[in-house]
């Protein structure tokens, strides 16, 4: 089965590297990790010297933002792909190949959001400004690998083509600010906003000196609604793409 794995993972990779966007894509959370590493210091000591104002203070919402986004890129990566070959007819193909489309999914999804986890964890070792803790990387990493997956398979179910995918890529960018709540507002209120996993991330890097059980708790919350929404989205996603 990995094989096959591989062979219809290296026919979506030549996808990419034919679509200058997708490819784009790609490099793109090593770009943002730069730039935010580099531009917010040098408009942090401008606005220090002009307003008597600092962005020191929210440094860590920038790493918050990066661990969001970067695996987020990735599967609209997946997505568009998918989109892709559906409008060709390509995944119901897939779908009576001896793997029965399990092949598909794990070559469309599964080994792309692997190195969305892994360029996660690189890009804030090597930009961050506050996260330095390796636990708190690898668990906002993952939670923010998940919910790639989320936001990937309602890209997929719900657009109807590439283009609306487009546009629906930029209505989800709401959907994985949630990470932004906890340095708006410390009030329990906060907490309905707990269905969205990056929410767990924001929660995690906003409180500073987290106690390691509180951290694992939020991870384990972040998680779940993760698998939630997964859940939620399985079945017709499944339909959308091998039917």
């Amino acid at each position: 089965m990995m094989s096959i794995v591989f062979k219809i993972f290296n026919v979506g990779f030549r996808q990419v590297l034919r679509d200058g966007m997708l490819l784009l894509l790609i490099p793109a959370p090593f770009l943002m990790g730069a730039v935010l590493r580099y531009m917010l210091p040098f408009a942090d000591k401008i606005l220090q010297q002009r307003l008597d104002f600092s962005l020191s203070p929210w440094y860590a919402v920038s790493d918050a933002m990066v661990l969001t986004l970067t695996p987020v890129m990735m599967a609209m990566i997946c997505a568009f792909v998918i989109l892709d070959e559906r409008d060709e007819g390509i995944g119901i193909y897939y779908n009576i190949t001896p793997a029965n489309g399990y092949a598909y999914l794990v070559a469309r999804i599964a080994l792309p959001m692997i190195w969305g986890f892994i360029s996660s964890i690189l890009v804030v070792s090597l930009f961050a400004f506050t996260v330095k803790d390796p636990l708190i990387i690898v668990i906002s990493s993952f939670i923010g690998t998940l919910q790639g997956v989320v936001v990937g398979m309602f890209l997929v179910t719900v657009a109807g083509n590439k283009v609306e995918g487009l546009a629906l890529a930029k209505l989800s960018n709401i959907f994985v600010m949630g990470f932004i709540i906890p340095w708006i507002t410390q009030s329990p209120v906060r907490y309905i906003f707990g269905i969205l996993p990056s929410f767990w991330i924001g929660e995690i890097l906003s409180n500073t000196g987290i106690h390691v059980f509180t951290m694992l708790t939020y991870g384990l919350a972040g998680v779940i609604s993760c698998l939630f929404l997964i859940t939620a989205l399985t079945k017709k996603f499944l339909r959308r793409i091998l039917h």
